[in-house]
């Protein structure tokens, strides 16, 4: 009666010894907390002051529990701070508990597990977390904070990690708040009150590494904050396929869980970034850019938003332009055949644009490569698991490989005195196909020498005016 009174919930008690030393405490076995139980003991151990003990009162209390299983949410505790004895003739009186201690304790939530050890300090309606070791899957994670209300929960935690996984974690979470607040009982949003506080847990995240649907995260570190609608992650930064990721995520919880990514990226090894994507032996290079996207997390060809992107130093893996240049221009005094042989792959200095994100395609009004020997500047569409590729533009030559070129090609398809032709790139991305649009390319070179012709004429005409 007295632990049922101190905690705020119903206890049971299977069995109760005694010890002396090193404190004097009360050994309580197979003990049961809540309605419906939520917390069950093997052995639970109650250590008191003797002089308090002497005048029927357990004050600055330690509990130290073994072999526990506690099921989240837990109950509402309502930790006593004074005497609250209903019945006269109590034998005993709790009056304050000062530490609760948990060895080799598992806390479920959801059917997931976690085992480890627990040391709380109960202070008001809330505890302090002075020490939360849990283990799952070989992972352990270490917490220390504050609790200040365990009925929303509400506070702040600080939670570090070598490794953390965050598919279970936020799994863990979604389970906790659906258990939290039964979707089927739970009518319209109410605001919170004293009596039905709203989850508000902050928690300050350290790892040494992470892992998220599948990615690998070095050096996690950041912020987030657990409500009833979900998690958000701001600020979060850690390292991804050898650069760095700086910005936030905020992920709904729920069966259909949304997600709004906002982050910066630098010195992303592009190579590691494909091969991951499912799209090896593409692309090459460090990208930049910056990322504002939304949509379902369970199904990311629903991602909607912008991709800014700057690559440098890279290669198109089987690309082709300049040999299918070299092809399309042959009968035309084109480029020496020389100029076609070697590797179809196509390195570059910068390959840069937005993207506009929306149904599994990127759509692009701007993409540009600039490479050594040319200008490359598209717009269409790709597809996000790069199975197509519509893009279409026009190619510009270098200086100096315009210069090797014919005289009439030169001459006929120009553009600032470097040869400009129309170029489309179609196929998947492992293996694209560059086109050189002849038609386009005739209408250019007509273009071209009308214009030349009619500047021969003004020239002409000219001539003779000043003759005269």
């Amino acid at each position: 009666a007295q632990l049922s009174n101190a905690l705020g919930q119903p206890v049971t008690i299977g069995s109760v010894g005694a010890t002396i030393y090193p404190r004097l405490a009360v050994n309580l076995g197979t003990v049961a907390i809540g309605q419906p139980e939520r917390i069950a003991v093997e052995t639970l151990s109650v250590g008191t002051d003797f002089r308090a003990l002497l005048s029927r009162r357990i004050e600055h209390a330690s509990l130290n529990l073994s072999g526990a299983r506690i099921e989240l949410p837990l109950p509402e505790f309502a930790f006593t701070s004074g005497a609250t004895d209903p019945s006269a003739g109590a034998p005993v009186e709790i009056v304050s508990i000062d530490e609760i201690v948990l060895r080799d304790v598992e806390i479920v939530s959801g059917g997931r597990t976690l085992r480890g050890d627990v040391e709380l300090v109960p202070q008001g309606t809330g505890v302090t977390v002075r020490r939360v070791s849990l283990t799952a899957d070989g992972t352990t994670i270490e917490i220390t904070g504050r609790i200040s209300d365990l009925a929303g929960p509400a506070g702040e935690l600080t939670v570090k990690a070598a490794a953390l996984d965050f598919d279970q974690l936020l799994a863990f979470v979604s389970d906790f708040s659906a258990a939290a607040v039964p979707v089927a009982a739970a009518p319209a949003p109410t605001q919170p009150s004293a009596a039905n506080p709203a989850m508000n847990l902050v928690v300050a995240l350290a790892a040494d590494r992470a892992t998220m649907g599948g990615l690998t995260l070095e050096a996690l570190s950041g912020s987030a904050r657990v409500t009833p609608a979900g998690v958000t992650l701001e600020p979060i930064g850690f390292g991804l396929f050898g650069g760095r990721y700086d910005g936030s995520l905020a992920v709904s919880l729920g069966a259909t869980p949304d997600f709004r990514l906002l982050a910066m990226l630098s010195g992303i090894d592009m190579a590691a970034a494909t091969a991951f994507a499912g799209s090896p032996d593409t692309i090459t290079g460090r990208l930049a850019g910056r990322i504002d996207l939304e949509g379902n997390a369970a199904d990311m060809t629903s991602a909607r938003g912008t991709v800014s992107i700057d690559i440098t130093d890279g290669t198109v893996k089987n690309l082709g332009l300049v040999q299918t240049i070299v092809v399309a221009t042959s009968g035309r005094g084109g480029l020496g055949q020389a100029a076609a042989g070697g590797s179809r792959d196509e390195p570059f200095t910068r390959m840069g644009g937005t993207l506009s994100i929306a149904r599994g395609t990127a759509t692009t009004n701007d993409l540009k490569l600039e490479s050594r020997d040319l200008l490359l500047a598209l717009a269409g569409t790709v597809r996000l698991d790069a199975s197509a590729m519509n893009l279409k533009g026009q190619v510009q030559l270098s200086e100096a490989l315009s210069q090797q070129a014919g005289r009439d090609l030169v001459r006929y398809t120009q553009d600032q005195g470097r040869v400009t032709l129309p170029a489309t790139i179609t196929g998947p991305a492992a293996s694209p196909r560059v086109g050189i649009d002849v038609g386009s390319l005739a209408r250019r070179a007509l273009t071209n020498k009308a214009n030349e012709e009619a500047q021969k004429a003004v020239k002409k005409g000219l001539g003779g005016l000043l003759g005269r």
